[in-house]
């Protein structure tokens, strides 16, 4: 029985969506829209509607409550100019029944850290002429974060063909991000929210997310939003238990105050739950195109997970996530 309707999602999704989107405005904290987890960079960044691991605070925190096991990880990023990005997540079941009393209750945390390379500073002499050349930090983002997830209620659905479930989730997040440049330092505060809807006789799924609603980074003087985004997208998953499976995923988001919008796609294969390979797609984008990853499985517990984007500017970036299942 569903207890939480998905009226109230949409609602809180779109709300004070008119007025952030009547002018563009410049983002805080650009890291925010890095693609986060090697598995999904893989599969294009189609990950809203999939979400089944700890990653999932960064697409969409209701699939928390789709984990099965404790999680541990640890996700790196190279080749992204001079910056060094490094991810620490744990997620995992609660031996709880939920606020709305279905179960599936599950939490995650995440802590992102991000040093922005090196600039060069130039002190002048009294004449004006250059006194002095040294080379400094440019500053840094620190971001923990925080989700809660749970079956929101399930229903049954009798059609012409058979029976099928519809099991909803709902997810709340959190954010707490200090961001320095150059000596000068901000915190803010911002959260997220999170849908999916999953019909396992059929394998598919379907999403919906606000992410970053609210922080503002205020340096000196003017403050800036953190990027506020919307998300939605579809997943389908099938193949021979044991053997084969598939996944498929389509997702579009909108970054609100910057009025861009973008299409992701992708595709994950594994072999005998062991052997993954995915591509993806990310369409309009200055640095999006091709995405291509890999993944092992071992003994169900180790998964090595392994995510190529071509780049813009800055080159091809690559990802990495260790993580151990446990529990």
């Amino acid at each position: 029985r569903l207890r939480f309707p998905a009226a109230l999602l949409l609602a809180a999704l779109c709300s004070g969506a008119a007025s952030a989107a009547e002018q563009t405005a410049t983002t805080a904290l650009p890291v925010l829209q890095v693609p986060m987890g090697a598995r999904a960079t893989g599969m294009g960044g189609a990950f809203t509607a999939v979400a089944t691991d700890v990653t999932a605070l960064w697409y969409n925190p209701a699939g928390l409550a789709r984990l099965n096991a404790q999680e541990l990880s640890l996700g790196l990023i190279a080749g992204a100019g001079e910056s060094d990005i490094q991810n620490f997540g744990w997620a995992g079941p609660l031996p709880l029944s939920g606020v709305s009393g279905n179960g599936y209750s599950s939490f995650g945390a995440n802590l992102l850290i991000a040093q922005k390379g090196t600039i060069e500073v130039n002190t002048l002499k009294a004449d004006g002429s250059l006194g002095s050349t040294s080379k400094q930090s440019a500053g840094g983002d620190l971001i923990f974060s925080g989700g809660y997830a749970e079956r929101a209620g399930t229903m049954g659905l009798e059609l012409r063909d058979g029976s099928y479930t519809l099991d909803h989730y709902l997810g709340v997040g959190g954010k707490l991000a200090r961001s320095s440049i150059v000596g000068h330092t901000a915190t803010t505060f911002a959260g997220d929210l999170g849908y999916l809807l999953h019909v396992p006789e059929l394998g598919w799924s379907f999403g919906a997310s606000a992410l970053n609603a609210g922080g503002k980074l205020r340096y000196i003087d003017d403050a800036d939003p953190l990027p506020l985004i919307l998300r939605g997208g579809a997943a389908w998953q099938g193949g021979a238990a044991g053997r084969h499976n598939l996944l498929a995923g389509l997702d579009g988001d909108y970054v609100l105050q910057e009025k861009a919008w973008h299409v992701n796609a992708g595709v994950e294969y594994f072999l005998q739950r062991m052997y993954g390979a995915r591509v993806g797609y990310q369409f309009h984008r200055d640095d999006g195109g091709l995405t291509i990853g890999l993944g092992l499985r071992w003994k169900g517990r180790w998964l090595i997970d392994y995510g190529w984007a071509l780049g813009g500017d800055l080159g091809a970036t690559h990802r990495f996530t260790f993580t151990y299942r446990f529990g």
